[in-house]
Formats: structure tokens, sequence, C-alpha cells
């Protein structure tokens, strides 16, 4: 698209078609950013990059048999996507007529190249089951997201499948999870000290006396059994790699 957007002064939008039907529908309920307002160097200069999805779950039966490539599968892509374009319309009337380039992902394509059971993102299926419970997560939440542990002692996993879920800023917050993940409390301790010197508005991050009354107690619990003495073996499962998935809709 053009560079004038200065009409828009939020980069995140998201827009319901119709109010009386279920937000769970995915031809109702659509969300785009537009990453391009707050960092410029994210595509070429004088450009805007648009990224825009539908939020409720795309149903995979009417893709399923439908060939890559095919005038089927194109003209599918194009009706399930007009949604996409309206959403969008709302806040850049003319964005048909100014984009440049335009690519639309489909279940099909995140199944081809995210290698995703029936096109999906998000939580990952346990198998055997069905919800992925993980942890102490199942008294808590009614379907969560797997935790970051594995199986495998000193193997961490992160991205969109894995708490706490969807999005981009989620996938991110769990790569910091599983970062943490591995590191002792007094690390944790040393962080929160470090942000709290910043500004005078992080103070309140300060542990202070009670962060080391917290760390006496717990500090040689910290990091858990399976992955002390692992930092060089700790790895990202190929969970984390999903989080690319949110960048391809």
């Amino acid at each position: 698209a053009a560079p004038v957007l200065s009409h828009i002064q939020d980069c995140a939008h998201l827009v319901v078609q119709d109010w009386g039907r279920s937000l769970q529908d995915s031809q109702n309920l659509c969300s785009f950013f537009i990453p391009s307002l707050k960092d410029p160097s994210v595509c070429p200069e004088g450009k805007h990059v648009i990224h825009v999805y539908s939020s409720g779950g795309e149903p995979y039966e009417p893709w399923d048999g439908l060939e890559d490539g095919s005038a089927e599968y194109e003209a599918y892509k194009a009706e399930r996507a007009e949604v996409l374009w309206r959403a969008v319309e709302r806040c850049i009337p003319d964005v048909r007529e100014r984009a440049e380039f335009s690519v639309i992902g489909s279940p099909l394509a995140h199944e081809a190249f995210l290698r995703r059971d029936r096109g999906t993102y998000g939580m990952a299926w346990a198998a055997g089951t069905a919800a992925p419970y993980s942890g102490m997560l199942k008294y808590v939440l009614p379907f969560p997201f797997p935790d970051m542990k594995t199986p495998l002692d000193g193997l961490i996993r992160c991205g969109d499948s894995c708490f706490p879920g969807i999005g981009t800023p989620s996938a991110a917050a769990s790569g910091a999870i599983a970062a943490s993940t591995i590191q002792p409390v007094s690390k944790h301790m040393d962080m929160l000290k470090e942000a709290s010197q910043v500004d005078p508005m992080y103070k309140f991050l300060d542990p202070g006396p009670l962060g080391k009354f917290y760390e006496l107690f717990v500090g040689g619990l910290t990091p858990s059994p399976e992955l002390k003495g692992t930092p060089s073996t700790a790895g990202i499962s190929s969970g984390a790699v999903q989080a690319s998935s949110e960048e391809s809709r």
C-alpha cells in the first residue's frame, strides 16, 4: 500500500462484521496488524505491510480434497479471503487498488509448509487425548496449552502451540518463559532488580528483602532437577518455529 496512512493511529485492529453472529465464525471476526506503522524497516521504504487473518476457526472439510494450484483451489481461497479484504477496507477503503502484492494463506498451505495437522495453528494436540493437558495447568484452564517441559530431560519447547498460546506476542512470551525455565531464581531476582532501576515507574519490581527471603528457601530447587546441570543440552523443540505461522496466515 502507499505510504500515506496518517489517519490510522493504532497499528492493531479487531473487526466484527456482524455482532449478531458468533465471534467464532471465521467469516465474522478478523484481526489485522500494520507493523510498519511502528517499525518502517520491516518493508521497503515508502511502503506498508499488513497482516490480516480470520480470528475464528476455519473449517478444514471444504479444503480437504482440493488440489494445490488448481483453479478450484485458487477460487476458493479468494472467496474465503474476501472477508479479510473487507475488514481492512474499514480503515483503508481503497486498499485493493493500492496493494502492490498480496498472498493468501490457507489450511492447506499451513499443512504443506508448516507441517501442521489439518492446517491448524495454536495448541498441540497430545496423541491419544482430546485436549493437550499438561502439568498443573489442567487444574486451572479448561483446554490448556502444553507447558514448556517435555518428556526429554534438558529439552524445552516454545511457540504458539505452548502456553500462553496463539498470537505473536504469546509465542514470544513462551520463548521468554522457556528461557526463564532453565535459569535459577537468583537470576530472576537479578533481572527484576535491574529492571527496577531503569525508570522510577518500575521501582515496584525491586524484589527487596522479601525476594531475598524467597530466594533463600527456593533457590536451591531451581532450575528443576531435570534441567539442572544441562544448560548446554537444553534445546527448543519444533514448536519454536511455529511462531512463524503467525506471519504466514
